[in-house]
This record gives C-alpha cells, sequence and structure tokens, in this order.
C-alpha cells in the first residue's frame, strides 16, 4: 500500500523514516506531504480515502481532466512560445572519464583501444579544457546528457565530479544525467599489463551521492521510477533532466545495455510535471542520453539502441506537452534533427558530440526574443597534443571505425585489400556525420575492384553509408531557430 501511494499520488512528496525524501521507490514511508498546502498526514489519511472511493479511477480522471486543461491553455498561449524567456548555457557530452590511476598502457589496455573510436587516454584533458571554457563563459549553466565515465568506475565518477564541481565554485550550475555506461556496468575495468581488474563500480543509490549536487540537491520534483528530475536554472525556464538507461537490467560481469527506454511511469510522471508547468506558466525543455527522433533515415533500423524505443511516440507525447527542444549525446555525432507533424507541432533533437570522439565538440545555447541561438566549438590542442590535434584526433577516430568494419569483414572470409578498401569508405562516412552539416558527395560508396563477396557483403551497408552521408535540416553546428516554429532564421 505505501509503494501504491508513492507512486500515484501527483501532489506529493514523500518522506523516509531514515529522514531521507529522495526517490520513493528505495524505502518505506512514513508520512506524505501533500505540495498543495505543505501539510504532513499519516498514510492512515489515505487508507481511509482509498476505502472510501476508487482511488486509481479518480486520480486516472483527474489527471486526464487537468492536464487537458492544462494543454489547452498551452494551445491558446502558444505552447512553445519563449516570450520573454532567456537563458544562456552550454552542452558538452559522453566525456566518458577514464581517471589515469586505472592504467593507460600494456597489451589488456591496448586491446581494448583497438575494438574502440574513443580518445580515453586523453580524456582527462579533454574534460579540463571543456571545463575551462565553459568557465570562461557567460553561460549561466551547463547540461551533461550521460556517459560521464567510460565503463561506471566508481573512481571515475568520482575524479569527474571532483572536477565539475569547480564549475559549481565558478558560479556556473551543472547538470547531469546517467548515460548507458555509467550505472551497473559489469566492465568496469582497469588495465595492468595483460590483465583486466574488475573494479568497484556505483549502482542508483551512489550515482545520486557522487552527482548530488549537478541537479539532483536543487529539483523541484523527482521522478520515483528512475533518475529523473526538473530544475529551474533560471526564472521560469523548465529543464527536465530525463533517464531512459537500463541500468537496473544489467548483470554483473556483462557489458552494459546500450538501448534506452523509458518506464510508463516516468512518462506519466513527466505529463504531471507537464500539467504542473502548465499552471505555473514555465517553459520547458529537456535533456536525456539517448536521442528521441532518428538523425538520418532508418537510425533505427541499423542503430536503434541509440534512440529511445517507441520513439515515434514518444516524441509525439513529448511535443503534444509542451516539450519541443530535447538535447541529447550517446551516439558521438554533431546533429541536430526535426521532426515536424502535420498539424505544425515540432520537435528538435540537439545531439552534441562526445567530447573524446574527434572533433570533440561543446554547444553553446542562447534563448532570447523567441530564438535559440546555437553555437559549436570544437577542442583543437590539449596539453598533450598543443598542435596537430584535430589531425590527430581524426585519424584516431577514423582509423579505429574502419579497423573494426575491416576486422569484421575478414572474419567473413573477405580478403584484406577489399575488406580495406570498403572498411576506409565507412570510416569517410561515419566521421562525415560526426562533423555534422554533412556534405554532398556524387559517389558515396566505390565498389570498384571489389570482388563479388565483397559486393554482397556491403549491399546490406549501402543503405547506411548513403544516409550517414545525408544530412538532414536544420544545419548541426551553427544554427538559429525560431522557437515558436520550429524554422531556421537565416
Amino acid at each position: 500500500m505505501e509503494k501504491i501511494l508513492a507512486r500515484q499520488v501527483m501532489h506529493m512528496t514523500v518522506s523516509f523514516d531514515h529522514g531521507c525524501s529522495e526517490w520513493c521507490r528505495f524505502g518505506p514511508i512514513c508520512q506524505i506531504t501533500c505540495k498543495c498546502d505543505g501539510k504532513k498526514r499519516d498514510l492512515t489519511f489515505y487508507i481511509i480515502l482509498i476505502t472510501i472511493a476508487n482511488y486509481r479511477e479518480i486520480m486516472k480522471m483527474r489527471r486526464t481532466i487537468i492536464l487537458s486543461l492544462a494543454l489547452c491553455a498551452l494551445f491558446f498561449q502558444g505552447a512553445i512560445s519563449l516570450s520573454g524567456q532567456t537563458a544562456h548555457f552550454m552542452v558538452f557530452s559522453d566525456p566518458h572519464y577514464y581517471d589515469p590511476s586505472l592504467g593507460t598502457e600494456g597489451p589488456a589496455f591496448e586491446e581494448y583501444l583497438d575494438g574502440d573510436r574513443k580518445l580515453l587516454k586523453e580524456s582527462r584533458e579533454l574534460l579540463i579544457e571543456a571545463l575551462v571554457r565553459v568557465g570562461n563563459s557567460d553561460a549561466e549553466f551547463v547540461l551533461i546528457p550521460g556517459d560521464m565515465t567510460k565503463d561506471g568506475t566508481k573512481v571515475s565518477h568520482e575524479m569527474l565530479a571532483a572536477l565539475i564541481s569547480e564549475l559549481e565554485v565558478k558560479g556556473k550550475k551543472v547538470y547531469v544525467v546517467p548515460g548507458n555506461h555509467d550505472i551497473n556496468n559489469g566492465h568496469s575495468y582497469a588495465y595492468k599489463g595483460d590483465q583486466e581488474i574488475l573494479m568497484e563500480n556505483v549502482n542508483p543509490f551512489q550515482y545520486l551521492e557522487i552527482y548530488h549536487e549537478f541537479g539532483y540537491s536543487e529539483a523541484l520534483h523527482k521522478d520515483g521510477y528512475s533518475l529523473s528530475y526538473v530544475v529551474e536554472p533560471v526564472d521560469g525556464l523548465w529543464v527536465l533532466g530525463l533517464d531512459a538507461c537500463r541500468y537496473l537490467e544489467n548483470e554483473p560481469g556483462h557489458h552494459p545495455i546500450t538501448d534506452g527506454a523509458f518506464k510508463k511511469e516516468t512518462l506519466e510522471w513527466v505529463e504531471s510535471v507537464a500539467e504542473m508547468a502548465a499552471q505555473e506558466n514555465k517553459t520547458m525543455i529537456a535533456f536525456m542520453h539517448h536521442g528521441i527522433i532518428e538523425h538520418y533515415q532508418k537510425q533505427n533500423r541499423f542503430f536503434g539502441e541509440y534512440v529511445v524505443d517507441k520513439h515515434k511516440r514518444v516524441s509525439k507525447q513529448f511535443t503534444s506537452l509542451g516539450i519541443n527542444v530535447v538535447f541529447t549525446g550517446h551516439y558521438h555525432a554533431q546533429d541536430i534533427t526535426k521532426k515536424e507533424w502535420n498539424n505544425g507541432d515540432f520537435i528538435l533533437d540537439v545531439e552534441t558530440g562526445s567530447l573524446v570522439t574527434y572533433p570533440c565538440p561543446l554547444r553553446e545555447v542562447k534563448i532570447a526574443d523567441n530564438r535559440m541561438q546555437i553555437a559549436s566549438q570544437f577542442i583543437e590542442s590539449i596539453p598533450l597534443y598543443p598542435e596537430n590535434f584535430v589531425e590527430y584526433s581524426r585519424a584516431y577516430v577514423h582509423a579505429g571505425i574502419a579497423g573494426i568494419a575491416e576486422e569484421v569483414m575478414m572474419s567473413m572470409w573477405l580478403k584484406q585489400e577489399d575488406a580495406q578498401k570498403l572498411s576506409g569508405q565507412i570510416g569517410d562516412a561515419f566521421i562525415a556525420h560526426y562533423e555534422g552539416d554533412e556534405p554532398a558527395v556524387d559517389r558515396y560508396l566505390d565498389v570498384s575492384g571489389v570482388g563479388l563477396l565483397g559486393r554482397l557483403m556491403i549491399l546490406t551497408k549501402r543503405r547506411l553509408i548513403k544516409e550517414l552521408h545525408t544530412d538532414l535540416p536544420p544545419a548541426d553546428n551553427d544554427v538559429v531557430i525560431d522557437l515558436s516554429t520550429g524554422k531556421v532564421i537565416e
């Protein structure tokens, strides 16, 4: 009974017997505090109410009626109008911080790098450079949409939190959400010589403890079924930090689940937040790890684990609630995509590439006069590479992607010469997508001189390569968007 109440009472928060007001599914409840009048009442009070009436049906009807009225109000006022709303913030994503104490040399570490595309050795310096840029900017806050660490080791989480806390000291608010690598990761390794050494990872409780000051401590509302929350970093703007990661399903010793899916209860919570935002005349934007819509045609077919499950339904639901801009990460690409419906409703997915994947980007976002201006920055040097870092990082990532593709094709009996020619073109396609604003190409795949087996093998990937080279509107790196229509302002 306590859990049912905690999960379904819309206007109430819970207090635990240990004095914590955190996530309702993690402890017994002594009292319920009503947000309407601030009064605390015993569970007995609500048990009596449930006995008198069908609680579930009443709440369902109440929720539907209030939400409908709220959305009607949004419609007549302009659901996505940011008239008078201003905000200035920055975004960097997927820092995949890897603490050097875990080992950065030796056969085991090098073997791991052979199968990855991330600049892990450089992750600390890249993070520090990003923090310097944010700290030197006029931005009021920064969003980090997940994959805080390489593979969720506790030491990496703790060190990263210590580094980003310096921004808070400078008066910059920092907001984070988890990514698929961050919690209950069964591959939280250190590397010593030729050995992989399993290290302590973090569970949801520990994640909350480590990142308490980066969104959770100032949250206006929290979801009891995920690590989602709402903050108001500037007056009038509600930022929803959303968690669709599936870490509760991860198994010890296994790779973490890459896919993302919202729980039904979390989507209901988002609806309740939208209702409150409408009642209080607040504007909403969101950030999360997984994509909310596809960033190229058929992405869900080729790499569906990078787009949240049921993305068509979820994106339409968000749009109907007045959430029209979502900042994401996960796929390591600089890409902005818009989904538009026949009635003029739209949603923008502003994906930011990874700090540890070429081109190592950050975004600066300014909202004013119902416009959103996005400008991208790229890290071009770090102490390890004061010169030629752009060339080095591009070549490193290209070689990593092409190397993986080549190895897969050769394992299927394709001769090395053909595998190298095809894998290089696969690398070219991913690099173009990672950079954003993909230039048009006359020929996205050249199979001349490739044998029959190679032609057949690449046949299933031709569409993927074509779509990676095809830029969907709007522009990806630098753009100004009218937030009342979703259209680009030239």
